[in-house]
């Protein structure tokens, strides 16, 4: 087994098709065939079902993938690691859910990068889940999340309330008026959707639906709606009048979470450089 035939493994799962995986992979259709067959050979296993009209994973190639991402991923951080040895004196590694990244963690980011060049970085926007599997696979050192997983030896912590309100383009609207009509849906997660099914338990489905906040802030702006949105992302424009809040729209809190391995490498190094957030305490180990 070698690196290469897990990553030629991958790209065929992605894809579901042996010749598109070898166009992005660039290399012949006949070597993408070999390099699975060779890891099929290894393992003893099939896995992938193959006829004319598509190619799927078999039970066997389903249970290897996530082993396979693992393996991957600890091997590239260990190349990088070693081959970044001389320049850098630490690597951190740090993922968190886009919509975190727009409102605090890019700037947090940004500041350490700044100021502390001889710290490594490698930086991943992701799902919650994934981030989650990550976590307990130890090749993240730091992850972002709305909601503090159950994870045994981790720190969960606190670090930034996130407030949202219910904005609109439209002056004086109500929140039928505002869930009826161009109402943009952002999935913030399940505390979110919990409590925003509490509040509006007859609303109309929504037709639009995004899971970035400045996907739905553009989208109100430039074709005019509604939606769920952080206050520190329109702060502004509801100073300038450009969006306005819905009167009658209840704030629905919502809290980020800093995450990371209670005995991790690089434990006190993360602890001093989330100071530089809003302080919080620590939730659970």
């Amino acid at each position: 087994m070698d690196i290469d035939q897990l990553k030629t493994f991958l790209e065929v799962g992605r894809m579901r098709n042996f010749r598109k995986a070898a166009t992005n992979l660039f290399i012949s259709p006949s070597a993408v065939s070999a390099r699975v067959r060779q890891l099929e050979q290894t393992l003893g296993l099939a896995l992938f079902r193959r006829d004319r009209q598509k190619v799927s994973l078999t039970p066997a190639g389903e249970r290897f993938e996530r082993h396979a991402r693992f393996i991957l991923s600890a091997w590239e951080r260990a190349h990088e690691e070693v081959a970044l040895s001389e320049q850098v004196d630490k690597r951190l590694v740090i993922a968190g859910v886009a919509s975190l990244w727009e409102l605090f963690v890019q700037d947090w980011l940004n500041g350490i990068h700044c100021s502390a060049p001889l710290i490594g970085l490698r930086a991943e926007a992701g799902t919650s889940k994934r981030i989650v599997q990550k976590l307990e696979q130890g090749v993240i050192d730091l992850g972002f999340l709305y909601e503090p997983p159950q994870l045994r030896d981790m720190v969960v912590r606190e670090v930034r309330d996130v407030p949202l309100l219910m904005v609109s383009d439209k002056p004086g609207q109500s929140v039928d008026e505002a869930l009826a009509v161009d109402y943009v849906r952002v999935d913030w997660g399940t505390s979110f959707s919990s409590l925003h099914e509490r509040h509006f338990a007859r609303r109309p489905i929504a037709a639009v639906r995004a899971n970035v906040g400045n996907i739905a802030l553009s989208l109100i702006e430039t074709c005019g709606g509604a939606a769920y949105l952080p206050a520190s992302l329109v702060a502004d424009r509801l100073a300038s009048g450009s969006l306005h809040r819905v009167p009658d729209a209840p704030e629905i809190p919502l809290k980020a979470y800093a995450v990371f391995p209670v005995y991790g490498e690089h434990h006190d190094l993360i602890e001093q450089l989330l100071k530089r957030l809003s302080p919080a305490p620590i939730i659970g180990a």
